[in-house]
């Protein structure tokens, strides 16, 4: 029979409370990144295709422009919580890497308490933004006229999505190694 320590040795990731629920919130976050994967190719072909109507044909659309635009946001901010789960956003790590492991935990969940902070504040504001642009029916002044909260509607799903990842990740920093941060690693990326 194996010990405690030989199922998790040291280093080894252990399992957060509510495991499953993170790794559903883990799961969504991939989704959202993926679609906004097949989103970016959705721009690029509707881009190419537009300059092949204007130059090719002399006939410009009237929509490529608002829906490149709109699906941009769209897939910027669905892709913002896999961005964190992966920890692939914009870090200073400078004097966090000469700090030792618990300390680095404890940065590590200040930063995510940052996070999550700001994420609800933009939840709440784009929320009370968005209300407003349907409640006045307000209109992107472009020759689509697109609803403004179509634009609007990404902030507050990619914000929400990126307090849930941040408050899964928050929940895992005792369950698992404290992060490194080396010169290596910023090389390699």
């Amino acid at each position: 029979m194996k010990s405690a320590d030989d199922r998790n040795p040291e280093g080894a990731e252990k399992s957060a409370p509510l495991n499953t629920l993170w790794t559903v919130i883990d799961r969504i976050g991939t989704g959202c990144a993926a679609i906004s994967d097949v989103l970016v190719i959705a721009i690029a072909l509707m881009l190419f295709g537009e300059v092949l109507a204007r130059y090719l044909l002399n006939m410009p659309t009237i929509w490529t422009q608002d829906v490149a635009v709109a699906l941009q946001l769209w897939f910027t901010y669905l892709a913002m919580a896999y961005v964190l789960r992966h920890r692939e956003m914009i870090r200073i790590t400078a004097v966090v890497s000469l700090l030792g492991p618990n300390a680095r935990r404890c940065i590590d969940a200040f930063s995510l308490l940052v996070v999550i902070a700001f994420s609800l504040m933009a939840v709440y504001y784009a929320t009370d933004i968005m209300l407003e642009s349907i409640r006045l029916g307000r209109r992107a002044p472009t020759m689509l006229e697109m609803p403004n909260w179509i634009s609007e509607l990404p902030v507050i799903l990619g914000f929400a999505l990126l307090a849930l990842q941040g408050v899964a990740d928050l929940v895992r920093i005792p369950y698992r190694p404290a992060p490194e941060f080396t010169a290596a690693d910023e090389a390699a990326d």
